[in-house]
């Protein structure tokens, strides 16, 4: 097997994402995600694990996802440097047939946005950001988590916003992760007033014909 050369230009984020789809196991398990990018802090990581929640995977799924990145984000607020994950939650894993089938469809705009991205407006960044933003990101999790239909995606794209603007020290991505977050508090509430007159009808319906 060749050794890794020492000079060679370290990986691209994106080309990480990928060669998570490539491994034996055909599970992909957090502890493998956390492996491949811990070394590159809490963005990368609330990145990666808001993009593979995003992927369509089966009732419950996203909730999974939604436990570690709101462990990720606790310990971005209390300004760790270290990443840690419990045993329990390292073991747990996906398909990752299907991580790589549904990967392959976003990476390019990964790569995209890693081109474009640059520090800029470093004001938006630093420590008080950091725990606004793990603050800001439980609270997209357990949005997440409750996959209402049509808006459960916007909870997702404002992580990844955050994430790959605490990578790149990039405050420009980082507003735009704001106004996304921001959107999906109101898109959720909307959604839920929605939900609650549409049963509200239904139970009024049913009072007033039997």
């Amino acid at each position: 097997m060749p050794r890794p050369d020492p000079h060679a230009a370290p990986r691209t984020f994106s080309e990480v994402l990928g060669g998570l789809g490539e491994g034996a196991d055909p599970r992909l398990t957090l502890h493998e995600v956390v492996d491949s990018f811990g070394e590159r802090g809490f963005g990368a990581l609330i990145l990666v694990l808001s993009l593979i929640a995003l992927l369509p995977w089966p009732t419950g799924v996203k909730a999974l996802f939604g436990i570690a990145i709101i462990l990720m984000a606790v310990q971005l607020t209390m300004l760790r440097h270290d990443v840690w994950l419990p045993g329990w939650a390292g073991r747990r894993g996906v398909s990752r047939d299907l991580y790589r089938r549904g990967s392959s469809k976003v990476l390019h705009h990964i790569a995209r946005f890693e081109r474009l991205s640059k520090p800029r407006l470093l004001f938006m960044t630093g420590h008080v950001a950091d725990v606004l933003i793990g603050l800001t990101t439980v609270v997209m999790a357990v949005m997440m988590g409750m996959s209402v239909p049509l808006v459960d995606a916007l909870p997702c794209i404002a992580m990844i916003l955050f994430g790959l603007g605490l990578m790149s020290r990039d405050g420009v991505i980082l507003i735009l992760g704001w106004l996304v977050a921001a959107g999906s508090v109101v898109a959720y509430v909307a959604a839920w007033q929605t939900i609650v007159l549409i049963y509200g009808g239904i139970a009024h319906w049913l009072h007033q014909t039997f």
